[in-house]
């Protein structure tokens, strides 16, 4: 004799039962047909007894509201009457956004459940005031030209005269001749690199060569603003 296999829905509570009728049959929560999904409810409760499955009370405890519901609407509604049907539907909708929560919930923990967050640090009292190396330079730079004693009111600083057969220097050429003079004296104060400047575009090709090293570490700058010392990296002064 074959035997006759029965699946049956299991359902953590009523409420997820009513849910899955209601999606099943594409009915409108808002306007629940009471004797139709009382009819599936109370078949879905005896096809469990049939088969010797134990019914929770809740479900039972369901099922006679949901008959007290139907009784209910073949009474007729006095004016101003709240629909007999209302609590139902106020049930299943916290329902379905619980179930909705749920799932989100899950979602998350998924994506999330290896990462780990840390306290946010309090930071010490007052404002940044660290300098870094290229605005030490700058500044250093700012304060040379700015020590240049003027001699004559239209008269451009000795410095920044424009050589008449003024050589023209680049940037590596700068580069090379610093790193032959600070592997001699391995530190020196930034405006002695300046002291035989013939002008001011080999001032700035100095200039620039010290910011290219500071770019790529070869030199180290300390001090402020008043005094300022260039290092090659790894020498100890």
């Amino acid at each position: 004799m074959e035997e006759k296999i029965v699946k049956i829905e299991q359902y953590e509570g009523p409420l997820d039962l009513l849910l899955a009728l209601i999606q099943k049959h594409k009915i409108d929560i808002l306007d629940i047909p009471i004797a139709q999904i009382c009819e599936q409810y109370i078949q879905y409760i005896e096809t469990l007894r049939e088969h010797q499955m134990e019914v929770t009370g809740d479900f039972i405890v369901m099922g006679a509201t949901l008959m007290l519901i139907k009784s209910r609407m073949l009474l007729p509604r006095e004016e101003g009457e709240v629909d007999p049907r209302q609590v139902l539907v106020d049930a299943l909708l916290e329902h379905r956004k619980a179930e909705l929560a749920a799932v989100l919930l899950k979602d998350r923990a998924e994506e999330f459940y290896d990462r780990f967050t840390r306290e946010p640090e309090e930071l010490p009292a007052g404002s940044y005031s660290r300098l870094h190396p290229v605005s030490l330079l700058v500044e250093a730079f700012i304060r040379m030209e700015s020590r240049i004693p003027e001699e004559g009111a239209n008269k451009t600083p000795a410095l920044f005269e424009k050589l008449e057969n003024e050589r023209y220097f680049t940037v590596d050429e700068k580069v090379l001749h610093i790193s032959k003079r600070l592997a001699r004296i391995k530190r020196c104060a930034f405006t002695v690199l300046f002291d035989d400047c013939g002008g001011r575009g080999e001032i700035i090709a100095t200039f620039l060569a010290l910011l290219e090293m500071v770019r790529d570490g070869s030199v180290s700058v300390e001090g402020n603003g008043d005094n300022v010392y260039i290092q090659i990296v790894g020498e100890e002064e």
